[in-house]
């Protein structure tokens, strides 16, 4: 009997394969959200865009919208149907475990405390002298992503929230966790033969291609902790409800400070606390990765291990 393609492809072909399709779904995406924004808005619109005009926000957010969902969702989709034919298999969408939703509610929330600490030293990061003119162009890189990111969370009224919510926190959620978890990690899986190496690789990747490297720390820790909870879950959406809450609660959290008038500033400058706080949260939250990665076993989600070489994503 015959091996289907997927099985005869070596992993390096298949990263290739995915890179190939993330560009051209990107690209693709990319001229259709071009052709929807003059249609809608006008050709002086789009030129404005391209300078990130405060003006043009809304012309950002949908081009934002649709290369998001040019570049991941749908070439996870595709790549994941070229791996397998039984692609939902492959991408582990056939379970959805209600009995894991709370704890996986309760360990993004002790995490918290964890994960800020880890931001703050990330960034207190300074480089030796040498590499000073490569330390100063990722303040200046860094210091457009968060004047974007803070254009981005302004919200004047609950529909521009729950538009965000939607643009912010489901389509990043399941786009990046499908790429990252769904199809980069199994493909690193199955190259290296080590779930713990392909977990980190991802991570370290997911961190890298968002491009901001004072939160480069803190997004590489969650990128690990959403490819776990799908290792011991054996389902996807664990980790895009993980990367929701996530999201989700920096959307609200945003929209809250403005009706209160406090600016978004402050987002990026938490108040300080503890230190006891920060163990509070490290022991919380090993406590409850232990309670999901027990329950997981207990309850025995009955996905296959067979399908697609999954033994090891």
């Amino acid at each position: 009997m015959l091996k289907p393609a997927s099985a005869q492809r070596h992993p390096f072909i298949s990263l290739l394969l995915l890179l190939l399709l993330m560009i051209a779904g990107a690209v693709t995406f990319m001229l259709l959200a071009f052709i929807a924004v003059i249609t809608i808005y006008g050709m002086k619109e789009m030129l404005n865009a391209s300078t990130g005009s405060a003006s043009s926000i809304e012309v950002i957010k949908l081009l934002q919208l649709f290369i998001s969902t040019g570049m991941f969702i749908v070439p996870a989709l595709f790549f994941a149907r070229l791996e397998s034919q039984n692609w939902t298999a492959y991408l582990r969408l056939k379970e959805f475990p209600s009995v894991l939703i709370l704890i996986t509610l309760l360990i993004m929330i002790s995490s918290g405390p964890m994960l800020e600490l880890s931001a703050e030293l990330n960034r207190n990061m300074n480089l030796p002298y040498f590499l000073r003119d490569l330390e100063q162009w990722m303040l200046i890189k860094e210091l457009e992503m968060s004047e974007m990111t803070k254009q981005l969370l302004t919200m004047n009224t609950p529909g521009v929230l729950i538009f965000n919510i939607f643009m912010l926190a489901i389509i990043p959620a399941v786009g990046e966790e499908l790429i990252f978890r769904g199809c980069l990690q199994k493909i690193f899986a199955k190259w290296t033969g080590n779930k713990h190496v392909a977990i980190w690789v991802t991570a370290i990747i997911f961190s890298a291609i968002h491009v901001q490297f004072y939160g480069f720390l803190p997004r590489m820790l969650l990128g690990a902790l959403f490819g776990y909870l799908l290792v011991w879950s054996r389902t996807i959406w664990i980790p895009i409800l993980s990367h929701f809450i996530n999201n989700a609660v920096a959307v609200i959290t945003a929209f809250v400070y403005q009706q209160k008038g406090i600016s978004l500033d402050k987002l990026e400058q938490p108040d300080p606390v503890a230190y006891y706080v920060y163990i509070i949260s490290f022991l919380a939250c090993s406590f409850l990765l232990w309670i999901f990665y027990t329950t997981s076993l207990r309850y025995s989600l009955n996905l296959s291990d067979r399908t697609d070489g999954s033994r090891l994503d």
